[in-house]
């Protein structure tokens, strides 16, 4: 895999440089750099990136910290965004500071729709919005939650929308539950451990993780609900497009390919490293990434059809200005090239 992986990259792309990572108010950390910047080989390239942690980042960061990107002549300089993710990437490039960056298109398209100069270039390694809503365990179904407090992690967004429509498709009025912007990841999950919230949506592992300690059981999966809602992709500065075109086609063949070697060839190595990543035991962390396998699809080409969708919702429930438009905002370009590149058809494909 690692031969067939470098073959196909020296055949996209004959660029050089040092890849550089993410920022925020934090100072910047290299990551998995021989050298330091002005002194890689010439084979070498420098991209500056901010990436996405917990279980939604999970596998690239591995992948860096694996030495994967490495073995194909790219590194990182990172620098971890504050809490506010894509408010800090949108912030990022548009004072320059950033090539690329992954995470939330609902956030990233109104703010380049506004002016912030990117684009959308590819989807990440899965982009159906993985969350579970997990309930305490006096909560049996979904009626149950009637006159019950519910976690929504934000006051709008994918997670917001996957419990609206997970109550709506169970025929549970909104007008009589408490819906609470509770956060995510482990400040979700302390709300419901506490009864701050009776039931929320949530990341893995902690849905897993609920369920193996006994403090509370699944109601469902998001992407059953909402399966054509888009929520992960690759963002890429204007500046870093026009200008180094080459890198950026190096970048994201690479993010492809190490993700499927992950999964094909570094599984197990990839369960233990998240688990101790996310302070949880491997039984857990294994039961949590093989439950979310059939949305890890790695597939480079951003679907037009979920981008229309996830804007319907958005404007339905008025978090978006109706004005704002996805045409424009995105190109394939580059995830085209990567795909064919790859070999990669589309799974979804009807």
């Amino acid at each position: 895999m690692k031969k067939k992986v470098l073959s196909v990259l020296l055949t996209v792309v004959l660029a050089t440089g040092v890849l550089a990572g993410c920022g925020s108010s934090a100072a910047t950390t290299a990551t998995q750099s021989g050298s330091t910047a002005g002194e890689t080989g010439d084979d070498t390239i420098v991209i500056r990136s901010c990436f996405a942690t917990g279980m939604t980042g999970a596998v690239n960061r591995f992948a860096i910290e694996k030495g994967l990107y490495k073995e194909l002549g790219i590194e990182f300089e990172n620098v971890e965004a504050s809490a506010d993710t894509n408010s800090t990437v949108m912030s990022l490039i548009t004072r320059g500071e950033i090539d690329v960056a992954d995470g939330d298109p609902s956030s990233y398209i109104p703010g380049i729709y506004n002016g912030v100069p990117a684009k959308l270039v590819g989807n990440m390694w899965r982009y159906s919005g993985c969350y579970w809503l997990v309930a305490n365990n006096d909560i049996k179904d979904f009626s149950d939650l009637e006159g019950k407090k519910v976690g929504t992690a934000g006051a709008s967004g994918g997670m917001r929308l996957s419990v609206l429509k997970m109550l709506e498709k169970n025929g549970v009025s909104t007008d009589n539950v408490d819906l609470i912007a509770n956060g995510v990841y482990q400040t979700a999950y302390a709300s419901l451990t506490s009864g701050e919230v009776d039931a929320t949506i949530i990341h893995n592992p902690y849905a897993a993780l609920a369920e193996a300690d006994g403090t509370g059981h699944i109601l469902g999966r998001a992407w059953d609900y909402i399966p054509d809602y888009y929520t992960g992709t690759i963002i890429a500065s204007n500046s870093f497009i026009e200008n180094e075109p080459e890198k950026l086609q190096r970048f994201l063949t690479a993010y492809y390919q190490v993700h499927e070697e992950v999964k094909n060839d570094y599984f197990d190595e990839f369960v233990v490293w998240a688990a101790k990543e996310m302070n949880t035991s491997e039984d857990v962390m294994r039961q949590a990434i093989e439950s979310e396998i059939d949305v890890w699809l790695d597939y480079p080409v951003i679907p037009e059809d979920r981008l229309a969708t996830t804007f319907e919702y958005l404007k339905e429930y008025g978090w978006v200005d109706p004005d704002v438009s996805y045409e424009g905002t995105y190109t394939n370009e580059f995830a085209q090239v990567a795909a064919d590149t790859l070999g990669m058809t589309d799974p979804e494909a009807k």
